[in-house]
């Protein structure tokens, strides 16, 4: 009890009502943890009206009393009325007892408590064999009662005197023994008087058993609070070890699901190794193929260092011949100081028209057709000398060109439509197979299903056309000239709207089956079954009571033609007419007596043969 000292505190609480704790006035401090054990934090009130108030706060819920003893519990359950009790609580301190004292005390309690469990046992043996016995004897009440009353019940005639042998010969073998059922019950009463006894022994060994507990534990009061800690701490260890094995169990489930996601990853992982490692091969192709790429390019490259010395060679020939020319230039210079002045002029004019030139060829060689799909691949016209030359005015060809250009910044052309254009051509010709190939299969499907229709047509018709012929054949014959049709509501297609059955009932119009009357329906709804047999055979059918809206005649005509005509099929028929079950293979009777539900199974051809033997004695 001392783990409760540290919630004894006061506490802070609603409307600064005290505590039923507070309010208990004890002369040994040491015992206060049991009170608040038991009272915990119970406020008072003076009301229910203040309880209610206190017991239902939103912060925290109170378990609060009245004074005149009305509870409110903390689910919210209320309890009141009652009487005031007194003299409960005993108020003085318990003794000390010597150790022999307490071993005494003991060791009777545990003589005490040896009896108590041999009387337990002996109580259990006498119940398990009264247990046992009774319905033995429950059983052979209800069979001398049976036969009893089946006898006194049953009139003795000339017709059931089989029966009645049969029955005397039961009862004598189900007859119970009187000595035996004298002795049963004189062993029941002894086993009572000794359960009895048993019973009371074990309840007075059970108060003085519990009597020396309380009083031992009263005195190991205080020797056990030392052992009573070291519990409480073993507990507490307990319930720490328990707590750590839960949080290592949790550990041990977030770590299976991380190694599942581990596992996932690690396969995620060697997919994504399988498919570098495909890569590594294409790369590896490829370099193969620019190494041998590089080594042509080498060969081409020594091939080139070989033909240097020649090259070489002859621009040392060039540059002595250009030195000769040099000297004879020097010789030249002199005489030709006149025509200088002339020759730069022309030379100026020269470079000029030179870098024009160049100029126009690196524009033009920026210049490129785009090539278009279906057309000859075009080059830039490059004009001759003579062309130039047949062209007479420049400023007509600028003035062209610069309408050209005036035209195209118009025109603004998206040259990158034809690429376009390209890719929806190559996917509508993809469409096109696709929507070929899924036609193909509509057309092929649709041939099966057409042939699926037409085959479940004409096996629906044969089969339709065979049960409308048996079943006016089996209305005639059930009826004695009557007559029976079924009909298509929709000739062209009988599965859209379904069938009609009409009926021509004897000296009567014809009229639809839901205009008939109850052994009308009837006999209708068995042709119709018949004619489904003769078409499709079942080989069991179960009929409850068909009979029960037909007369005598019917009853008769539709018991010999399931007799006669369905010899290939099991009929189970619930009828309560003579006329039909006399002439059954099998009869089983169902019948309750004493509240029991039983069943007889008879063969009548051997009770007609018994009959028949027994009127001609």
């Amino acid at each position: 009890m001392k783990t409760w000292e540290k919630n004894m505190a006061p506490i802070r609480t609603p409307e600064d009502c005290p505590r039923l704790f507070d309010m208990v006035r004890v002369n040994d401090d040491s015992v206060r943890p049991a009170f608040y054990f038991a009272l915990r934090d119970t406020l008072v009130a003076q009301d229910m009206e203040q309880a209610t108030r206190m017991a239902f706060q939103k912060e925290k819920r109170w378990r609060v009393v009245t004074l005149k003893g009305q509870i409110i519990e903390m689910a919210g359950t209320m309890t009141g009325g009652g009487r005031i009790m007194k003299g409960r609580m005993g108020s003085s301190i318990s003794t000390d007892f010597s150790q022999a004292e307490l071993d005494r005390m003991e060791s009777k309690l545990n003589e005490k408590v040896s009896k108590l469990h041999g009387c337990q046992e002996k109580k259990l043996q006498v119940e398990e064999s009264v247990q046992r016995l009774q319905p033995q004897l429950r059983e052979m009440k209800n069979t001398f009662e049976k036969y009893t009353n089946s006898i006194t019940k049953s009139d003795i005639t000339d017709e059931n005197i089989f029966l009645i042998k049969e029955l005397e010969a039961n009862v004598l073998a189900a007859a119970p023994d009187k000595n035996k059922q004298k002795q049963m019950e004189k062993s029941l009463e002894n086993f009572k008087k000794d359960y009895e006894s048993a019973s009371s022994k074990a309840g007075k060994v059970e108060n003085e058993v519990k009597r020396l507990h309380n009083l031992i534990v009263d005195i190991n009061s205080h020797k056990l609070k030392a052992q009573q800690d070291k519990l409480d701490k073993i507990n507490k260890e307990l319930d720490e070890c328990s707590s750590i094995i839960t949080k290592a169990k949790v550990a041990i489930k977030t770590a299976g699901r991380n190694l599942k996601k581990c596992e996932e990853s690690v396969a995620h992982l060697q997919s994504e190794l399988e498919e570098n490692e495909k890569l590594m091969t294409e790369l590896t192709e490829q370099l193969k193929k620019v190494e041998d790429e590089a080594g042509e390019i080498m060969k081409a490259c020594q091939e080139a260092e070989a033909a240097l010395p020649e090259v070489q060679e002859q621009y040392q020939k060039v540059s002595k011949e250009i030195k000769i020319l040099q000297q004879q230039e020097h010789a030249l210079q002199e005489e030709s100081l006149n025509v200088r002045l002339s020759i730069e002029q022309i030379d100026a004019t020269i470079t000029k028209h030179n870098g024009k030139i160049k100029h126009w060829q690196d524009e033009a060689s920026k210049l490129s057709l785009h090539v278009i799909e279906g057309q000859p691949n075009e080059k830039l016209p490059v004009l001759a000398a003579a062309e130039l030359k047949a062209i007479s005015d420049p400023n007509a060809i600028v003035n062209k060109m610069s309408t050209l250009e005036i035209q195209c910044s118009h025109l603004k052309p998206n040259l990158g439509a034809i690429s376009e254009y390209k890719k929806k051509e190559e996917l509508y010709l993809q469409r096109v197979a696709q929507l070929d190939e899924i036609t193909a299969e509509r057309d092929t499907f649709k041939c099966s299903y057409e042939d699926l229709r037409k085959r479940r047509l004409n096996e629906f018709m044969t089969g339709f056309n065979m049960i409308t012929n048996k079943l006016k054949e089996n209305y005639q014959m059930l009826t004695l000239g009557g007559d029976a049709e079924l009909e298509l509501v929709d000739s062209l297609d009988p599965f859209s709207e379904g069938i009609m059955f009409s009926v021509r009932p004897p000296k009567k119009s014809w009229k639809k089956i839901f205009n008939l009357s109850g052994g009308e329906k009837t006999l209708s709804s068995l042709a119709l079954v018949f004619a489904l047999h003769h078409y499709k055979p079942t080989p069991l059918y179960f009929m409850d009571e068909i009979d029960a809206a037909l007369d005598f005649k019917n009853v008769s005509i539709v018991a010999c033609y399931i007799y006669e005509q369905t010899k290939n099929a099991q009929f189970i028929i619930i009828s309560l007419r003579n006329n039909m079950f006399e002439i059954a293979d099998r009869l089983i009777g169902i019948y309750k007596t004493h509240n029991t539900t039983k069943s007889v199974g008879i063969n009548p051809k051997t009770i007609a043969f018994r009959e028949h033997d027994a009127v001609s004695a």
